[in-house]
């Protein structure tokens, strides 16, 4: 069978394409992209820097130039355009922290028979060695993506003339910091667990945004979202719970907007069938594996689901392309 044949055939595409996934995972934790920057280096001079196996070292890099994550010239292995892109920490289009969330997952996901079995959350049969690490990992993962998705999602929600908004399991504050930045009378209030606080005061202060975005640490199911807001945005909650969850923490959002207030939901979406795309049909089972009751929902679904808490449903923008999700945006009369 040729390889088009192959790549036609979804039952021989996907059997192994773990693999692919697995160097690009291995050859990032041991710092293989960081370690080549812009130069060119022999396979021996990246296992020096890297702390492996010379023959072994060899064989993971020859494995990343078959799949363009590395080029190579006589001896010499050198980042590929792509990798120099995504692949080297301190560049805004950085996704090694993804990832390495990504490699957490894979673990995760060798238990998906048994979340399937029982309906049931097994993110706990992957006994990470440090739960520490893995939520500073996941944190910055979603960072990573916030970079990609924080300008698109700025330049679709038209903010002009509102003043505050809250920024609820905001994470480091990214998506904050692109919105404030592109509406100058906005100012932020970004809510996140204490641990992920602390590195989102570090980032909006290197930035210098101290003064337009405050910072709280909490927990979305049990504190307060203050009064006055005149935005709240969901982004990537709604995900992780079941509906009636979900109901109840619209409307706790719907008590802390202003009459006219909008609350802004970012999700990836299924469509109305749930099987596609492709990528929000896989995300539900990473819902289950890791949560047990939460999935991708639908613009409907999540529409529903506003009107239930009080709001009137207005819209579902897709964000442009290299962004794979929507917003969902409902108003409080």
């Amino acid at each position: 069978m040729t390889t088009s044949e192959t790549d036609r055939d979804p039952v021989l595409r996907a059997v192994r394409s773990w693999q692919p996934a697995r160097v690009l995972m291995t050859a990032n934790r041991l710092g293989i992209f960081a370690a080549l920057g812009k130069e060119a280096l022999t396979a021996a001079e990246v296992a020096r820097r890297c702390d492996t196996h010379p023959r072994s070292t060899t064989l993971l890099l020859n494995a990343c130039v078959a799949l363009d994550f590395l080029c190579k010239e006589g001896d010499r292995y050198a980042n590929s355009a792509a990798s120099l892109r995504h692949l080297i920490p301190g560049t805004p289009t950085y996704m090694g922290d993804a990832i390495k969330h990504d490699e957490w997952l894979y673990a995760v996901w060798a238990n998906l028979q048994k979340a399937v079995r029982t309906n049931r959350p097994v993110r706990h049969l992957a006994r990470p060695p440090d739960q520490s690490e893995v939520w500073k990992e996941f944190s910055l993962a979603m960072h990573n993506l916030a970079m990609r998705t924080g300008p698109l999602l700025a330049a679709t929600l038209d903010l002009s003339g509102r003043r505050q908004l809250f920024d609820c399991g905001g994470g480091v504050g990214t998506h904050s910091i692109f919105l404030v930045q592109r509406y100058p009378g906005l100012r932020a209030t970004v809510l996140d667990l204490p641990e992920t606080i602390e590195l989102a005061k570090e980032v909006i202060e290197r930035l210098g945004l101290t003064d337009r975005i405050t910072t709280r640490a909490g927990n979305y199911f049990v504190d307060d979202f203050g009064e006055e807001n005149d935005v709240v945005l969901l982004s990537s909650i709604l995900h992780s719970m079941p509906p009636e969850s979900s109901r109840s923490l619209l409307e706790k959002v719907h008590r802390s907007l202003v009459r006219g207030g909008w609350v802004v939901v970012h999700e990836i979406l299924l469509d109305p069938e749930g099987t596609s795309p492709t990528r929000a049909a896989l995300f539900s089972l990473n819902m289950l594996v890791n949560t047990g009751s939460g999935k991708a929902y639908s613009g409907e679904e999540i529409m529903r689901i506003m009107e239930e808490a009080g709001f009137v449903p207005l819209e579902v923008k897709s964000l442009p392309p290299p962004a794979w999700t929507s917003l969902v945006i409902g108003e409080k009369r």
